[in-house]
């Protein structure tokens, strides 16, 4: 038995050497977003005093839907914070679990129903059920003898079906019913109640330890690492699969999906809703005190540990080997010490090493949150510089976003006094209404918690994140990217960059006072177009292409980016923007460009769709492949 303390004792020791000053559980919230960290938190945040049960039922339904699409039900479905927090995904039945447990949170009845094919939920307030459905945006009102309003029963529904077919001329349904083409009339078919309970677990949100040199980014876009198993056959990554139809749903839910959309997203036109990805990436100091003796012992252990669910991870090495005896190695684990190789390395000389073990630590289900890394130093080999990446799934709809106009940040962690850690808040965003202008926030915290105001333009569209980062300390070390730099595919600030273009009638080619192609019509017309033709491009390795233009008609424009990989148009992809007047960027991710071979791109088109009689007048400055900076 004193052997056993013992131990205990010297591995507590032997973490909290390696931490250093970190920064335990920090949290940010903000006055204009829900905290979704627990139960305690949403209810708080979404639930108002002044509000009747009904207009607490109809809060967290909007609260869920916003935060929730329908793809695939894989395990932790039925965890409500796991699904609202992680994943952003599920089916029917356990939407509908999970929303029996918010509303019992919030001290509401709830119990799951289903007809044959389809599940959903009923919420027991005012002496009598009634029916919701988060999957088919379905809920509609009937009154009573009295005539007051209320959301009806699908027992109700079944007994009186004109309550569904007269909804709509009498103003009775919810806002934007059936986005996705679910026939409301479904709803009056005999319903049963299922057993279905939400689950718990002692996972939370906020199980963070941020080491110095240590960061946790949580960004708004995809990145390519999903959860194993989170797709069937048919998809590769977990979207809404509805697509455009998004756009049928209220403005008050459309808002804060519009600025994420991605254009020929699989096999839909565009993509609102999808997974996210966020980082966790660690650089120490191997010469600070924490990391001496390991690097001594030549066999450094580094543990990682991540609030959300881990979907890949790669380690970068500065190393040197003197002599083909030297190696670095690198190994995982994910249980206990039961080490899996990954990588070595005798390459003789200085070297910068990277090693993926995506395929180690990222597993389907329930996967894991936390993992070991280990790098053995052999013979005379030298480690300098250590860089981790950990590719974690969230669900970036419920993280604190930044909203037009005033907003108050408030960053908390467990312990008070800060002053001996250097944690920073960075916020990017790009501004609304066209999200092409990149803003930074940055702010340093020196105590717990600590609040601060930013300040938005009070536009009607909502901000586009990029990510939120919070960091303790210096990342002390960064790769070295590719050699391949951002390519300038055309610059026409010079008369001579038109040559390779040409244009179609009724377009008129020409150079623009000041620089710029200027195309322009005075005529209608359908499909007229500007090309520029014989590349022989190869745009893998980049991440987007930029179009600078301005438009300097009056009214809005609609242009197509088209990209061809053959003489045939078999072969081809195109992006369609609304230009409004002034200046405009157009960003199109190489992910869009779908149909084409990307190492072949061989002719590029600006078209202009429905050229109204008063004509057009747009200047393209400058068009840019952009590298994928990323890791």
């Amino acid at each position: 038995m004193k052997k056993f303390h013992i131990l205990i004792i010297l591995c507590v020791f032997s973490l909290t050497n390696i931490f250093g000053q970190s920064v335990v559980n920090p949290w940010i919230t903000t006055d204009r977003t829900v905290d979704c960290s627990s139960m305690k938190t949403i209810i708080k945040d979404v639930i108002k005093k002044e509000m009747t049960e009904e207009e607490k039922a109809i809060a967290l339904y909007n609260f869920y839907r916003q935060r929730v699409y329908h793809f695939r039900n894989i395990a932790g479905s039925r965890l409500p914070l796991r699904t609202i927090n992680v994943l952003g995904n599920t089916l029917c039945g356990s939407q509908g679990t999970c929303m029996k447990g918010i509303l019992e949170a919030a001290g509401i009845k709830a119990r799951v129903v289903s007809h044959p094919g389809h599940t959903f939920y009923e919420a027991f307030y005012d002496g009598k059920w009634h029916g919701y459905d988060t999957f088919a945006n379905f809920y509609v009102f009937t009154k009573d003898a009295n005539g007051k309003k209320y959301v009806a029963s699908f027992a109700e529904l079944n007994k009186d079906p004109s309550i569904i077919t007269e909804a709509e001329k009498k103003g009775l349904n919810a806002p934007g019913w059936g986005p996705c083409g679910d026939k409301p009339i479904w709803f009056k078919a005999k319903t049963k109640v299922l057993n279905y309970k939400p689950l718990t677990s002692n996972w939370s949100v906020k199980d963070l330890k941020l080491r110095m040199g240590e960061e946790i980014v949580r960004t708004w876009w995809p990145q390519g690492a999903i959860i194993p198993g989170s797709v069937s056959k048919k998809f590769k990554t977990p979207h809404h699969t509805c697509g455009s139809k998004d756009r049928k749903n209220p403005e008050a839910l459309f808002k804060f999906w519009e600025p994420y959309g991605i254009k020929n997203y699989e096999k839909v036109s565009i993509s609102y809703r999808h997974y996210f990805n966020g980082f966790i990436n660690y650089s120490p100091d191997l010469s600070s005190d924490a990391f001496k003796s390991q690097v001594a012992a030549k066999s450094i252990v580094i543990p990682v540990a991540s609030p959300f669910q881990i979907t890949a991870g790669r380690v970068y090495l500065n190393a040197s080997c003197p002599t083909d005896a030297d190696k670095i190695s690198v190994s995982v684990a994910v249980k206990g010490d039961k080490w899996m190789p990954v990588f070595t390395s005798s390459k003789k000389g200085d070297h910068q090493f990277k090693a993926d073990f995506a395929n180690k630590i990222a597993k389907g289900g329930m996967g894991y949150n936390k993992y070991k890394l280990k790098i053995d130093i052999v013979g005379n080999a030298t480690l300098k510089n250590i860089y981790v990446r950990t590719v974690f799934v969230h669900n970036a709809m419920s993280a604190p976003h930044l909203m037009p106009g005033n907003n108050k940040i408030t960053i908390a962690t467990k312990v008070a006094d800060l002053s001996n850690s250097k944690l920073k808040v960075i916020y990017r965003y790009k501004e609304a209404p066209a999200w092409d202008n990149e803003k930074v926030i940055e702010k340093e915290i020196t105590s717990s918690p600590t609040t601060f105001e930013v300040k938005l333009a009070d536009t009607k569209k909502l901000p586009q994140m990029q990510d939120l980062t919070m960091r303790n300390g210096k990342i002390n070390w960064m790769p070295g990217n590719s050699k391949l730099t951002d390519k300038v595919l055309c610059d026409f600030s010079k008369e001579a960059s038109l040559s390779a273009w040409g244009a179609d009638k009724p377009l008129v080619k020409a150079f623009a006072a000041g620089g710029g192609m200027l195309i322009s019509s005075t005529e209608k017309s359908q499909y007229p177009q500007a090309s520029m033709r014989n590349l022989k491009e190869d745009w893998r390795s980049y991440k987007s292409i930029v179009i600078e233009l301005e438009n300097l008609g009056e009214t809005s424009q609609n242009v197509i980016f088209r990209a061809r990989s053959n003489s045939n148009n078999k072969e081809r992809s195109d992006v369609s923007y609304k230009v409004r007047k002034g200046k405009f960027t157009m960003n199109i991710p190489m992910t869009s460009l779908s149909k084409v071979k990307l190492d072949n791109i061989t002719k590029i088109y600006l078209m202009f769709a429905g050229i109204p009689e008063t004509g057009c007048k747009i200047k393209i400055n400058k068009i840019t492949l952009l590298v994928d900076k990323s890791l």
